[in-house]
């Protein structure tokens, strides 16, 4: 996994992280985050909000990416700071400075969802022109492939295995986020607007997710 911080709080991590068996890639700098990240593959990216050449959010859209969680460390409880976040693609929120073994905590229950998440796979989806593929975790509309983060996908799926259903938002929360902190109902607003932006579509349909106002969202019915 890759832990971006300063080099107190880094190396605590590092240390504690180290110390389950897991193998930890270290950068205290934006830039050095960008190469570790072009130069070798994690499943999870831990980021510290304030870097010395760069706000720490800035860089979870770098490193972030399919097959990636990452692990936003806030320094207070800015709500636009998470809502900042969450645009950029962060997808769980501890507070800064971390308690290491709280963090290794947070890290075994991601790596639990994933087993998990792999072994209900079900096989592909299809939504109209929409392709969901759990066990490659890729989505396809058309002959376009959609690049989505983790969270992206579970929330795209979870809508997709009943299409026309209504979802309250605690709902999806619940079954897309669990009981993660600092999570709000308006964390599900940002991505299904960030899903709305990357499925794209003819701007002369309706959204392919739906929003039923005082309700929810919903896949629309295809025909």
């Amino acid at each position: 996994m890759l832990v971006i911080g300063d080099d107190e709080e880094r190396l605590r991590l590092r240390r504690a992280l180290s110390g389950e068996g897991w193998r930890v890639i270290p950068a205290g700098s934006a830039a050095q985050a960008q190469q570790m990240a072009a130069q070798q593959s994690f499943e999870i990216a831990v980021v510290d909000n304030r870097l010395p050449d760069e706000r720490g959010f800035r860089v979870v859209s770098a490193v972030g990416g399919p097959g990636v969680s990452t692990v936003a460390l806030l320094r207070d409880e800015d709500t636009m700071e998470r809502i900042v976040g969450i645009e950029l693609g962060a997808d769980y929120y501890m507070r800064s400075p971390v308690n290491p073994r709280e963090l290794v905590a947070r890290v075994k229950q991601i790596l639990r969802k994933r087993e998990r998440a792999g072994e209900e796979a079900s096989g592909r989806l299809y939504v109209g022109d929409l392709e969901i593929d759990p066990d490659l975790v890729e989505v396809r509309r058309g002959d376009r492939k959609i690049r989505l983060s983790p969270r992206e996908f579970k929330l795209l799926y979870t809508l997709a295995k009943s299409p026309g259903r209504v979802f309250q938002r605690v709902s999806l929360l619940r079954q897309v986020w669990g009981e993660d902190e600092y999570i709000d109902e308006r964390t599900v607003n940002v991505y299904v607007q960030r899903l709305r932006a990357k499925l794209g579509g003819n701007p002369d349909e309706p959204e392919i997710i739906e929003t039923v106002r005082g309700f929810g969202y919903r896949l629309r019915r295809p025909g």
